[in-house]
């Protein structure tokens, strides 16, 4: 029985919590009653859980409450899936964005880029290289790009308002490793407190 267990394909999933709503204090994270993650601010991305694969009710609640959940929402996660959570707003209203992380490379001598724009007030950005080389052109709200593959080393890139040539942020001294994923956030609010700025991951490998 044990060789037979072993032969089993794995069934689990991986989800992590990304708090990305700048309007939102520290939150605690709760699926199906149980604590995830507590205590994660604006900006701030938990580790991944590994959890069985299924619809999940998350409900969140501003840290050291449990009175009233600020968001109650049901989430669908399949196996052998990792995800990235993030807490914005949509139409006004909190919302749990799902994000799908890859991790299966398809050759281990390129190092795999992605750009998501989280900033729900910002003009289009685009992300390119100091070369004006673009990357990610015109990311809206929510879009969800597909993965970049680019050669191992170290870069630097600019985030450029779509509507004009000036540069947003400069995000600079970033190693990509081949055979690894990534992710680039912009956060923030535009002409606004919190400022525009990025949060830069590893996704699960």
């Amino acid at each position: 029985m044990e060789q037979f267990n072993k032969s089993l394909p794995r069934v689990n999933t991986n989800i992590r919590i990304l708090h990305a709503n700048p309007t939102t204090s520290n939150i605690d994270v709760y699926i199906n009653g149980s604590l995830l993650a507590s205590n994660v601010g604006f900006g701030k991305i938990s580790k991944y859980f590994t959890i069985t694969p299924g619809e999940y009710n998350f409900q969140l609640y501003l840290t050291g409450t449990y009175d009233k959940p600020i968001l109650s929402q049901d989430i669908q996660l399949i196996a052998n899936a990792n995800y990235t959570i993030s807490l914005v707003t949509l139409s006004n209203n909190l919302f749990l964005f799902r994000l799908k992380d890859d991790n299966v490379p398809v050759t281990k001598s390129q190092a795999y880029l992605r750009f998501i724009n989280l900033s729900q007030n910002s003009p289009l950005l685009t992300l390119s290289l100091p070369n004006n080389f673009i990357l990610f052109n015109e990311a809206e709200y929510l879009e969800t790009t597909s993965y970049y593959q680019l050669s191992p080393g170290i870069y630097n890139f600019e985030v450029l308002f779509a509507s004009s040539d000036v540069t947003a942020k400069y995000i600079k001294n970033i190693t990509l490793v081949g055979g690894k994923f990534y992710t680039i956030y912009i956060l923030g609010v535009f002409n606004g407190k919190p400022v525009i700025g990025y949060l830069f991951t590893e996704d699960l490998i």
